[in-house]
């Protein structure tokens, strides 16, 4: 029986949904977990080194190669069958408390998790980012 995953740390939350391919395109879609598009963000975009992302997404240094070479082919899909490209939630945590507005569709971060939509002001519309992202993740 194989060993229970650890959560992936991810540090901010992205600020849209995914890609969404521009013409003629497939009906399918890729879904790209959280941990996947950190691991691109942050090797790729950031140029950080494989050992310090693996620390910093509390996984192992080949968890972590595993995880980007899962995020690249992914990617590689969508691109040659133009796909959309679906964020969805995966195991992971945020590296502080991230809330989703329901009603303006913003995250923002809250030290009081009571509080309202700091741009609404509606305070029955926001959730935790983690739920958002998990609307269709049953792990």
């Amino acid at each position: 029986m194989p060993r229970k995953q650890k959560q992936r740390k991810v540090f901010l939350p992205p600020r849209f949904d995914g890609y969404k391919a521009i013409g003629k395109t497939n009906p399918e879609s890729i879904e790209l977990n959280m941990d996947e598009l950190e691991a691109i963000k942050l090797l790729d975009y950031e140029n950080l080194n494989q050992q310090d992302v693996a620390l910093f997404m509390n996984v192992s240094r080949p968890t972590l190669t595993r995880i980007y070479d899962r995020a690249r082919k992914k990617i590689a899909t969508a691109i040659a069958e133009s796909k959309n490209i679906n964020f969805k939630g995966g195991n992971i945590y945020f590296e502080e408390n991230w809330y989703y507005c329901t009603h303006c569709e913003i995250s923002f971060n809250l030290i009081d998790k009571n509080s309202s939509c700091p741009f609404c002001k509606k305070d029955d519309t926001t959730k935790t980012l983690h739920d958002h992202y998990s609307k269709s993740e049953n792990s």
